[in-house]
């Protein structure tokens, strides 16, 4: 990545943020709705989504063909290790490996645990140069991405039984 700006617009609009740009130039355009609705904590929200947002300011999407889950479950996966995490995020929830944002980010923060500090960075770095396949996981754990979800999903249901 040749970052060499980011220009934050704040304005009123719905939802939270997005990211756009070319390879140097990106903007992240953060909703000012939504700052005043999380006024009880905006400090901690405001950190939480500028974090999450310049991660797609420098993240890679193996050249546009990598699953928009997997690529806001990094995102958030680097707001949970910053522990700027939601008080509402819980551990184990959703259905599929590549639900997105906190469901992918606990997945990713499971397996990253399970096989290695560093993991996840070398998941992103694999995705600079080539397309998106799902062996990726295999190549960097040694199992699949469903049979190391089922895992995740066994390991979170024991936590709560």
């Amino acid at each position: 990545m040749n970052v060499q700006n980011v220009l934050l617009v704040l304005r009123p609009m719905p939802g939270v943020a997005y990211t756009t740009g070319s390879r140097t130039h990106k903007e992240i355009h953060f909703s000012v709705n939504h700052i005043q609705k999380s006024a009880a904590r905006a400090k901690a929200e405001i950190l939480g989504v500028l974090t999450h947002e310049m991660v797609h300011c420098f993240q890679y999407n193996a050249k546009g063909t990598c699953p928009g889950g997997l690529i806001e479950g990094i995102a958030d996966w680097v707001r949970l290790n910053s522990g700027l995490a939601p008080p509402l995020w819980k551990r184990g929830k959703g259905n599929k490996w590549d639900g997105g944002y906190d469901t992918t980010a606990f997945f990713l923060a499971w397996i990253e645990e399970q096989c290695g500090k560093g993991t996840i960075y070398q998941l992103n770095a694999a995705m600079n140069d080539r397309p998106y396949l799902e062996s990726l996981f295999q190549d960097l754990t040694g199992s699949s991405v469903h049979e190391l979800w089922r895992l995740y999903k066994l390991d979170a249901a024991s936590e709560t039984s």
